[in-house]
């Protein structure tokens, strides 16, 4: 059964409480997974955020916001699966490499697989810079294969939540800060994490770059590390210098915001927003 939390209740608002419970009657809704979009209410404004399967969800869920007593507006931004390979398939067919090849584009929940199949690597990396160029992207899990190459293994959705606790297997905890992605493909390559820790006497706080790949379960609430793997000081200690803040203008995919996502510096960059 998920709780209140795990269904991205942001407030104890009677109102908000209401929507939830009225959505959760919906078996149609309930299967789309609530990790997908969130609802947020502040004095009788309702904000829906995230992705959606089809249009009769986003229809549904405004319209089931909008019925609740007390609520004066819903602004609602939640994207649909559809409209997502429309944009994606448009961006890539105006661009003057990509437009004579077939790209057979799919979407789930915001996450975008790229089909078909180009003769240079140049044009798989193309495709996939092309793709992540559309905002409302949450992640490319897969690009064109080359010809001449085997299919490459589809990348896992792995998203760890800001300000989830995180465990290693020797109960070592900290708390996730921020997120590293790569602005090529919008995917998440690594998590910030806090460690608080005594050294002579003194509680010391710590930064660990953990790399998805070491990660066994994530959820809304909690990344646990995979058994046998590094304790989490053992990994790479953050260090802000290496990784830039995204530009103001670049929006992060669902759920992240701007303040709390870095991108990997270029060899030779240099920044200074640490």
């Amino acid at each position: 059964m998920k709780t209140d939390q795990d269904l991205h209740v942001y407030s104890d608002d009677s109102t908000l409480a209401e929507i939830w419970k009225t959505i959760r009657q919906y078996e149609e809704i309930r299967a789309l997974g609530t990790d997908s979009f969130s609802i947020s209410e502040l004095k009788g404004f309702v904000l829906l955020t995230g992705h959606v399967s089809k249009k009769y969800h986003r229809d549904l869920l405004e319209e089931i916001a909008f019925s609740m007593p007390g609520v004066h507006a819903v602004h609602n931004k939640l994207i649909v699966d559809s409209d997502l390979i429309i944009q994606v398939a448009q961006a890539l067919f105006k661009d003057k490499r990509l437009r004579h090849f077939i790209f057979p584009v799919g979407c789930a929940h915001g996450w975008v697989h790229i089909g078909g199949v180009v003769p240079q690597r140049e044009l798989q990396i193309a495709a996939e810079e092309i793709a992540a160029q559309v905002p409302s992207v949450r992640g490319v899990l897969s690009r064109p294969r080359v010809i001449g190459e085997n299919p490459e293994p589809e990348r896992h959705a792995i998203q760890p939540q800001i300000h989830a606790k995180t465990y290693d297997y020797n109960r070592q905890e900290g708390v996730i800060t921020q997120v590293v992605i790569q602005p090529r493909n919008r995917l998440v390559t690594h998590a910030v994490v806090n460690i608080s820790d005594f050294r002579d006497a003194k509680l010391m706080f710590h930064e660990y770059l953990v790399p998805v790949e070491a990660m066994d379960v994530v959820d809304t609430e909690s990344v646990i590390t995979k058994r046998n793997g590094p304790s989490l000081n053992d990994f790479t200690i953050f260090d802000p210098s290496n990784y830039s803040l995204v530009p103001s203008d670049w929006q992060p995919p669902y759920p992240y915001t701007s303040g709390h996502v870095r991108w990997p510096c270029e060899p030779g960059e240099v920044t200074d927003n640490g």
